[in-house]
């Protein structure tokens, strides 16, 4: 067996990781999700958008569908805020943890739960 030899404190729930990537991809839709809410509370034209930008991106993380263009965007838009701090609905912290868990989307794909095959 090859989780004998393993560092594992728990080896017996590895056949979980794929949920990893749902739990991940779901925090970052709904990250997304509520940055959009936020934003289309503003009244000006290119904020509502951004808002409605985020939102498609926020239901096709949550959903699993393309996801990996769905985080391709979000890690841009995520940059984005970065440089841009008048763009930024939650803090500099939230949105590079948010930068790191869409670029481990864009690496390990959807995980367990989505719409998305894997090829």
């Amino acid at each position: 067996m090859y989780t004998s030899l393993m560092l594992s404190i728990f080896p017996e729930i590895l056949f979980l990781s794929p949920f990893a990537a749902f739990l991940i991809r779901v925090a970052l839709g709904l990250l997304f999700a509520f940055a959009a809410w936020e934003l289309a509370k503003k009244p000006d034209l290119p904020r509502r958008i951004g808002a409605l930008v985020k939102l498609i991106i926020g239901v096709a993380l949550i959903a699993g569908a393309w996801t990996q263009v769905a985080a391709l965007a979000a890690a841009l838009l995520l940059i984005g805020a970065v440089a841009m701090p008048k763009m930024r609905v939650s803090s500099l912290s939230t949105i590079l943890l948010a930068l790191v868990m869409a670029v481990s989307l864009i690496l390990t794909g959807a995980g367990a739960l989505a719409f998305d095959l894997p090829l």
